[in-house]
């Protein structure tokens, strides 16, 4: 009986075994539905200075996501993809140096979120960006408390930026060994802002039409040639021509 009991417990062990070796890899990979390693760092990244000010890209990392499964035969195996992430940070101040905070940082790019200032000014907008053939490149333009505008009518006193949009590039390549390149362009590592009020706002505003106007000095107007009398081919008198035509 023992010796049968023991036949039988090796046979179950050996249909078992196929099985094992297909679930252990899957479960810790996401196959099977569990992706207990579903996100993982990799690659060495080191940065070269491209118009790049110290401390704009922040906690930079190339992340491996699951981007669905291959399956062959039985077996369904995960498809992961690289992509480079990270933070883009400045810092947003008043005419007088003091940070200002819930200003509104809106980034017009694919892969970028929007972020508002926090009490200390900082910005921070994060970035997810896909690697193919081991580069990443995105550009993005960041608009500066786009509804100040508005919120200049509602509240009558709102923040006005010096900057409007600025343009700039994020550049990663993993075959030169981690390279990561900021061009900044406009964006400057700190973008002023200035408190205005609605009627502030609505006198610069006209002293600007004002000086923006084309005048007219009188000399000029004098100077004006007087204009030409339309040819007409008959010359200054048309009926004694027509009188001298009839003789």
């Amino acid at each position: 009986m023992n010796k049968m009991n023991i036949k039988k417990r090796l046979c179950k062990w050996f249909y078992l075994l196929p099985f094992t070796f297909y679930l252990l890899p899957a479960f810790f990979t996401g196959c099977a539905g569990f992706p207990i390693i579903g996100k993982k760092t990799t690659g060495k990244i080191t940065t070269i200075n491209e118009n790049f000010s110290p401390d704009r890209l922040t906690d930079l990392a190339v992340i491996k996501k699951l981007a669905g499964y291959k399956k062959f035969l039985f077996i369904s195996n995960a498809n992961y993809t690289d992509w480079f992430e990270g933070f883009l940070r400045g810092e947003i101040v008043g005419e007088d140096g003091v940070p200002v905070a819930n200003i509104q940082i809106m980034v017009d790019g694919i892969g970028f979120e929007n972020a508002v200032t926090d009490v200390n000014g900082i910005y921070k907008i994060r970035f997810s960006i896909p690697i193919v053939k081991g580069l990443a490149d995105a550009n993005g333009k960041l608009i500066i408390h786009p509804k100040w505008e508005s919120e200049l009518e509602i509240k009558g006193s709102s923040y006005q930026p010096a900057v409007k949009d600025a343009p700039f590039r994020i550049y990663y390549n993993g075959n030169a060994g981690g390279v990561v390149a900021l061009n900044e362009g406009k964006l400057p590592p700190k973008i002023v802002v200035k408190k205005i009020t609605l009627g502030q706002y609505k006198t610069e505003t006209k002293k600007k039409e004002a000086a923006e106007k084309p005048t007219e000095s009188p000399a000029k107007k004098q100077d004006k040639p007087a204009p030409k009398k339309e040819d007409t081919g008959f010359g200054d008198d048309l009926f004694k021509q027509l009188e001298n035509f009839n003789k």
